[in-house]
């Protein structure tokens, strides 16, 4: 289901670090009537990239949904898009998403 995510994302903790060399940025996401607490992951696929891709998950980092980022009015918009189902993708996910655990000294699971 694609539907625009307007909760701002939370600048409290935000996370920078490096995954398989390349470059990943966390921001947060506050439930609000337009969908529940999220964890939204721009990531560099490649080293030649000029463009971070960006998926969200919000249960966890057992699934993550394609982000999609729109002009507007009022600034950018962002739209939760697809389920992600490239396998290349969900590895590179599941690896980020371990890292952002140790990040937060939290217990390491993998999903």
């Amino acid at each position: 289901m694609d539907y625009a995510i307007r909760a701002y994302t939370d600048k409290r903790a935000p996370l920078h670090f490096l995954v398989d060399g390349l470059q990943v940025w966390i921001s947060y996401v506050d439930g609000n009537e337009n969908g529940p607490f999220g964890v939204l992951f721009k990531w560099m696929e490649d080293k030649h990239d000029s463009e971070p891709l960006q998926h969200i998950t919000e249960d966890g980092g057992h699934s993550y949904h394609q982000v999609k980022s729109y002009g507007t009015e009022d600034g950018i918009e962002k739209r939760k898009g697809t389920l992600e189902t490239d396998p290349e993708r969900l590895n590179r996910l599941q690896r980020i998403w371990i890292e952002y655990q140790k990040a937060l000294e939290e217990t390491v699971f993998s999903v």
